[in-house]
């Protein structure tokens, strides 16, 4: 074996514990990169190099322990640097598409250590479940585009919000767990 095949063996010893299922790996590895991508989603625009370094540091942090609270930060500081900046075209739906994913994925990977194997029947329902939380971000995201604040009727906002209430209660009626 060569030097550089075994010293890079040694380095993943480190990081990773022996018998690691690559279905976890390879969701650690989206893990890692969702909420780095919903945070490119802003390209051109450059975000402060702060805000990057730490969405960077913990996205890895949270790749590495699923349930840890760095996740959250991660996903505050993405939220957070996107409704600073006021932004409200169509990439918002892609980041909030991101977020929710990285939030599924660790939830999954949450399920277990990393040795074990990714349940099938356990990612589709939260594959399922995360499809239909998305369901009420397009109708408030059209509401947002497209009601304008000076000219729109208050009961117009009351309307909007209603719907997307109704929205929600509907999807989680659907993501109940399904009785025995």
């Amino acid at each position: 074996m060569s030097t550089e095949q075994s010293t890079a063996d040694g380095i993943v010893a480190r990081i990773l514990p022996p018998g690691a299922a690559r279905s976890g790996l390879a969701l650690r590895t989206v893990l890692f990169l969702l909420p780095c991508a919903a945070l490119a989603v802003a390209l051109p625009e450059v975000p402060n190099l702060v805000v990057v370094a730490l969405v960077v540091a913990c996205s890895a942090r949270w790749a590495g322990t699923p349930d840890h609270v760095a996740g959250a930060v991660a996903l505050l500081l993405v939220a957070g640097w996107w409704a600073a900046h006021g932004v409200v075209d169509w990439r918002v739906l892609v980041v909030a598409v991101l977020l929710v994913a990285a939030h599924v994925v660790a939830t999954v990977l949450a399920h277990g250590p990393v040795t074990l194997p990714v349940d099938a029947g356990l990612a589709r329902l939260w594959t399922r479940r995360a499809l239909l939380a998305l369901v009420p971000m397009p109708v408030t995201w059209l509401a947002v585009r497209g009601l304008d604040a000076d000219l729109a009727p208050p009961w117009l906002w009351t309307a909007a919000a209603v719907a997307t209430a109704v929205l929600l209660a509907v999807t989680a009626r659907f993501t109940q767990p399904e009785p025995e």
